[in-house]
């Protein structure tokens, strides 16, 4: 996954929305426009994963989530 910048902040509640928001976004409409691309955010990153793995249990989709703020943390 392809990105110039990275904006995501540390994990929370708020973001978590966003990134599920994400996800659901690519389930009923595909993948946003490629410039919303060249900045990482949670929402977009939701949306990149929903495109990749479809319609996965709740359970997966967190289990990613948490899966990125950890690497997020790491960089």
């Amino acid at each position: 996954m392809a990105y110039e910048e990275d904006e995501r902040k540390p994990l929370d509640s708020s973001r978590e929305r966003t990134f599920h928001q994400g996800w659901e976004d690519a389930l009923e409409d595909g993948p946003y426009s490629e410039g919303t691309f060249n900045t990482l955010s949670w929402q977009n990153l939701g949306n990149r994963l929903g495109c990749l793995f479809g319609d996965v249990p709740e359970e997966m989709r967190d289990e990613l989530l948490f899966w990125a703020e950890r690497q997020r943390r790491l960089e």
